[in-house]
């Protein structure tokens, strides 16, 4: 006999009830950045919450209840702790976080035991999960891609020398694909790592001494702005140079302060502007940040954000599909047992074979669970800001 708070926790579960209709399916969302004025997470998943439970047939679906955590630091054990909480409540699919790499671990170990579908929003991170569970879905594009269309741009410009700045140690890993195919050709690629000080001025001494006129910059948005300001410094801010950005935040570059029309500035983006709710969903970001932060005008629409945004449709698309032919219940899951969830599989399938259009642009997995056959758009600085 169930005590009664374990009976009503129960029924709160998705499943279907004995009055003939789905209740309700659980997903867990991890959030890292608890920040209101950061990336606007918490409520990029809300707005998908929100849509979904007005435009979904709820006798065939269900409402779409999410729970989010905080993840307040990047700690295994802590993480664990919290995926065994989130295991026990019992839930469709875990999403997120979009950093924390040991967290990510934990995730994919954990969801991959008991069969729980994970949607992973973070960048690859290759010293840590070599091997990917079966139940890990990237979201993101993957390093690859992003070689490759680095290498596509240095053959356009015809660049037969660059150099690549790197902020991060992980970063010749990341690019490993644009550094072979250098090694195998007669171009030559200089690679210059950012020391303990985070300073890039004396890098770019080095480069503008060596008159290597293409610069690839991998970094994030924050230290990209800093390279480009100590650049325009050293009068590396001309016609001569063309600097190449790895980073997919590329769009939250502020450019205006710091580049003028005669520098080539290009990134890539992932957003899908033309999306229906794309206007709806930079509104909504902007609104939130100017109520709550005062000390930073609004950048623009964090990838993060979209890439939660996108990933709450997913795993509702998938278990749409799956729900027309079985009838599908989350079950309560224990670390300390080897119970896994029984549709786990089932669900992992259909959300490979998932096909949609979203905030990222056209949504579609391989084989591997990768992302695949979506556009990375390329952006160019002009004088009415970034162009396509």
């Amino acid at each position: 006999m169930l005590p009664t708070w374990a009976a009503l926790l129960f029924l709160a579960m998705w499943g279907r009830s004995a009055f003939g209709g789905p209740l309700a399916f659980r997903i867990a969302a991890i959030l890292d950045d608890p920040m209101e004025c950061s990336r606007g997470e918490r409520l990029a998943i809300t707005l998908a919450k929100d849509s979904i439970n007005r435009n979904t047939n709820r006798s065939t679906t269900g409402k779409l209840e999410v729970d989010i955590f905080e993840l307040l630091r990047d700690s295994e054990y802590e993480m664990g702790e919290t995926m065994c909480q989130i295991m026990f409540k019992g839930v469709v699919a875990v999403l997120g976080p979009s950093a924390s790499p040991a967290s990510n671990s934990i995730i994919s170990n954990i969801c991959g035991e008991k069969e729980v579908p994970y949607v992973k929003v973070a960048p690859e991170d290759i010293l840590k999960v070599q091997f990917p569970r079966f139940t890990t879905l990237d979201l993101r594009p993957t390093n690859t891609d992003i070689s490759l269309a680095v290498a596509g741009l240095l053959t356009f410009f015809n660049s037969t020398t660059a150099c690549l700045i790197c902020a991060q140690s992980d970063c010749l890993l990341n690019l490993e694909r644009l550094l072979r195919q250098f090694l195998i050709s007669k171009e030559t690629l200089s690679v210059r790592m950012l020391d303990d000080s985070q300073d890039p001025t004396p890098l770019l001494k080095e480069i503008r001494d060596d008159k290597t006129a293409t610069i690839i910059v991998d970094a994030n948005a924050t230290m990209s702005h800093i390279i480009l300001e100590r650049a325009s410094e050293l009068g590396m801010m001309s016609v001569y140079y063309t600097y190449i950005f790895t980073s997919l935040e590329f769009p939250l570059l502020r450019l205006d302060d710091v580049a003028d029309q005669r520098v080539n500035i290009v990134g890539f983006s992932v957003f899908n502007r033309t999306h229906p709710f794309f206007q709806d969903f930079l509104l909504s970001l902007n609104r939130s940040w100017q109520e709550n932060c005062d000390h930073a005008p609004f950048a623009g629409t964090p990838l993060s954000s979209a890439l939660l945004f996108d990933a709450v449709h997913v795993v509702v698309a998938a278990v749409q599909e799956l729900n027309r032919s079985q009838n599908v219940g989350a079950t309560m899951l224990s670390c300390k047992t080897s119970k896994i969830w029984e549709h786990g599989t089932s669900l992992m399938n259909y959300l490979r074979m998932v096909e949609l259009e979203g905030l990222t642009g056209h949504i579609e997995f391989n084989s591997k669970g990768q992302r695949s056959n979506y556009a990375l758009r390329i952006m160019q600085n002009g004088k009415d800001g970034l162009r396509q």
